[in-house]
């Protein structure tokens, strides 16, 4: 991923600067404006907030916002440490749904609904509100985005084998499972259903303080089953090159799950000759994947200015109309969505209006902050134990889970070594 180049304060002013006050520049402002130029750095994990920061310098020209991009899988690690000496810590920094809980419970980001920001949240969509409050209940992060998932299909081969890529037509075929054959339905792998399967969760991970796995999960062993044995996957994992390859023009796999970011940050960059060639539907559950949310830090040096940015971001109906009509996102502002909802247009799925009533906008008000609220990744809920020891009702066999170096070592007492993802694991109980 390319970093953005940064516009920066000349050095001739900030020397001068230095000489003439005798300190470095600061933030000032009167009110929200900025009187003065002023450096925002910001940290993510992720490229998409280039457009944003080109789109907020052209209207602020005294704000420079220095974008610092850690790839995800070493974000929480590395920021933790910085965010809890403050040596070099950003102004403000984004967290995702799977560890924006342990920033906020940190307490690392600034209560936004104090002076100088006065946030008003009550246009944006509840659950990305709640999942942005710290455990005294203040808002402290904002999220642009709501994000249900979808499945997108290829118009080309759902016209070819089922006669037509309407997309009211083919959501017909995506009621259930059992409607769905080898000749109609493909996707990449049965990773790709995971997601899907941990929203129809009824319980969080932790409950009253113990590993609970929901029994909704003994289900995911089924479908997946059904679709290795019945050849409906093509048992690419996700993030693999074979896995952005298979959204390309020229593949046979069929279907895509994704949530709505999955449109404009992985099937259009990956995929561009693909583009017009898809639809997407509901598909047979209600289902939700991650998002982004920002905040200002707590000991940020320009809290002012970088709350400028993190208010464009998420609060600016303006921006947010753009940035949904630019890239195809789907916003968490409902006065933004109430607006464009009657005639939005995607290009990239073929005009497809993804905006409209009973897609997912419907699926927006049943997103469970409750399930969000603990982190997607189930490591996270074994990191305190060294080895915990289960019992099935479903498999005879006892297995004992260890955790070393962030892995699982499944052994059980038929000496049987077991390689399986915990986050496949369902239906157990937890016994010490």
């Amino acid at each position: 991923m390319k970093i953005k180049k940064l516009i920066l304060i000349s050095i001739v002013c900030v020397l001068a600067s230095m000489m003439i006050f005798g300190c470095k520049p600061k933030e000032k402002a009167t009110g929200d404006a900025i009187t003065e130029p002023v450096t925002v750095s910001l940290w993510s994990f992720t490229n998409e907030l280039e457009r944003p920061i080109e789109y907020f310098e052209e209207r602020n020209p005294l704000i420079t916002v220095e974008l610092t991009i850690v790839p995800s899988e070493d974000y929480p690690t590395k920021l933790k440490p910085i965010l809890k000496s403050g040596e070099g810590a950003p102004d403000i920094f984004t967290g995702e749904a799977a560890f924006i809980k342990q920033f906020i419970e940190a307490g690392y980001y600034d209560d936004l609904e104090k002076a100088p920001y006065n946030v008003d949240a009550s246009a944006l969509l509840k659950y990305t509100v709640d999942l942005g409050r710290n455990p005294e209940g203040k808002i402290v992060a904002l999220s642009w985005q709501g994000t249900p998932g979808g499945i997108f299909y290829r118009r080309s081969l759902t016209k070819e084998y089922l006669g037509t890529d309407d997309p009211a037509e083919v959501a017909k075929y995506f009621t259930t499972w059992d409607k769905i054959n080898g000749e109609l339905f493909l996707i990449p792998g049965t990773g790709d259903l995971q997601m899907m399967a941990l929203a129809q969760r009824s319980k969080p991970w932790i409950v009253d303080g113990k590993l609970f796995l929901d029994p909704k999960m003994v289900d995911y062993f089924d479908v997946a089953k059904q679709f290795r044995e019945e050849g409906l996957e093509g048992q690419i994992g996700q993030w693999s090159p074979a896995w952005f390859d298979s959204m390309k023009a020229d593949t046979n796999v069929v279907c895509q799950l994704l949530p709505t970011w999955g449109l404009h940050y992985v099937m259009k960059p990956n995929a561009p000759d693909s583009s017009g060639d898809w639809g997407v539907v509901k598909g047979p559950y209600d289902w939700y994947w991650g998002g982004t949310w920002l905040g200002v830090y707590k000991n940020a040096k320009n809290k002012v200015a970088g709350w400028e940015f993190v208010k464009m971001m998420t609060l600016d109906p303006e921006f947010l109309e753009w940035w949904a009509k630019e890239t195809g996102d789907f916003v968490s502002n409902t006065k933004v969505v109430d607006k464009i909802k009657g005639d939005f247009s995607e290009p990239y799925l073929g005009g497809q209006n993804h905006y409209a009533e009973g897609l997912f906008i419907n699926q927006m008000v049943k997103i469970s902050q409750k399930l969000l609220k603990v982190s997607m990744d189930p490591f996270s809920a074994l990191m305190t134990r060294k080895s915990i020891l289960c019992s099935s009702t479903r498999f005879p066999c006892m297995l004992k889970i260890r955790l070393q170096k962030k892995k699982l070592l499944l052994t059980s007492n038929q000496k049987l070594p077991i390689l399986i993802p915990i986050s496949l694991l369902n239906n157990f109980r937890v016994t010490k």
